[in-house]
């Protein structure tokens, strides 16, 4: 089921680094929120219309909603960007910016390249003449969909600036007895509005029955957002991409950050020889281009405290594999495509993988 999320006010996702009021503190946001956020307040609207803490602590929603330890069925995929009913994703981390447009980097044989132990077989290195710049921002989903398919089409992107305004907002500490700012305790946040036409859009799946909408409360300050089924998937046409692997390479784009239990290299891959297997397709990691870790956290309503910090891989990153015996692309395209790989919270849509083409 196909939700679209319309912010009521203003939003507030900000990063993990840790938080307290002093004098000159101030905090950063991160847009779009990481799918625990909305995956946490999907979970506790549904915990609340069916019941309540009591049932939930119980274990009386168990086998869809879990309990306090444990997940249930429940689980998302997401979330996206959508303007007009199009749907935007972060540029994956092998393209860079060449005179305002999106290339991608060439794949080499990584022997000889370097000095250091390297220890993957390939590398991206520029091909270009012109100066690069990292490309930050988002594509729409044709273009992502160009991109999985290897065309050699010019790629456009949107700054994510453009689909929404920062306010700001200044604060002090108060006394709660008799509610007197306190001094030293002066900071500011950065809240973002959602410009005209602009939603979070998010898949849920897992449950027996789905809520048409309903209201709830969505990141920091519990801000209020209207949520209702969308009539049509947003994602059509990424399923239906055929693929071609040259060499038997192929390339995995995370459309959100990914929680690995060795940090940067999925469990799966052994972190000597970068082979592994995953659902029965056996590959080798050959190179990756990924970005400076995200520190995930949130707040556990069932035990009033906060998460424990965890690491994760960044939305855009691309892994390349080689398959090391002969599959299909349909075979590889059922084990990881719009499938969340995440080691850590699948269910909650870290890991959203992308299946891609790689050109030689």
């Amino acid at each position: 089921m196909f939700y679209n999320i319309k912010p009521l006010d203003t939003l507030f996702f900000r990063d993990g680094r840790p938080f307290t009021m002093s004098s000159e503190m101030w905090t950063s946001i991160i847009f779009p929120p990481y799918p625990s956020t909305i995956y946490g307040a999907f979970r506790s609207f549904l915990i609340f219309e069916r019941g309540g803490l009591d049932k939930f602590n119980n274990g009386d929603l168990k086998d869809e909603l879990g309990m306090p330890e444990k997940k249930g069925s429940l689980h998302i995929k997401g979330p996206f960007i959508s303007h007009k009913d199009t749907l935007y994703f972060p540029i994956p981390k092998d393209l860079v910016k060449v005179e305002e447009k999106l290339e991608t980097l060439n794949l080499s044989d990584a022997k000889g390249l370097f000095m250091a132990d390297y220890g993957l077989e390939k590398c991206l290195i520029n091909r270009y003449d012109k100066k690069l710049e990292e490309a930050e921002g988002l594509i729409s989903l044709n273009d992502l969909i160009s991109y999985l398919k290897a065309e050699n089409v010019t790629i456009g992107f949107e700054e994510i600036g453009n689909f929404y305004t920062k306010e700001q907002k200044v604060g002090i500490k108060r006394d709660r007895k008799t509610l007197a700012s306190e001094e030293g305790f002066l900071y500011k946040t950065s809240t973002i509005r959602l410009n005209k036409n602009v939603n979070i859009y998010f898949e849920s799946e897992g449950l027996k029955n789905y809520p048409d909408k309903g209201v709830f409360r969505l990141g920091g300050e519990g801000k209020l957002g209207f949520f209702e089924k969308s009539k049509d998937s947003l994602l059509k046409g990424l399923d239906s991409i055929e693929f071609s692997f040259e060499s038997n390479m192929f390339k995995i784009y995370l459309a959100t950050p990914s929680i690995f239990e060795k940090g940067w290299l999925p469990s799966w891959i052994n972190e000597d020889t970068f082979e592994g297997a995953f659902n029965g397709i056996k590959l080798k990691l050959v190179c990756c281009s990924i970005g400076k870790y995200v520190l995930v956290g949130g707040w556990d309503m069932a035990r009033n405290k906060p998460k424990p910090m965890q690491r994760a891989v960044p939305s855009g990153s691309v892994y390349y594999f080689r398959l090391l015996e002969e599959t299909s692309p349909d075979s590889v395209k059922e084990a990881f495509h719009i499938k969340n790989i995440s080691d850590v919270n699948r269910e909650e849509g870290f890991g959203l993988a992308f299946v891609g083409g790689v050109k030689l």
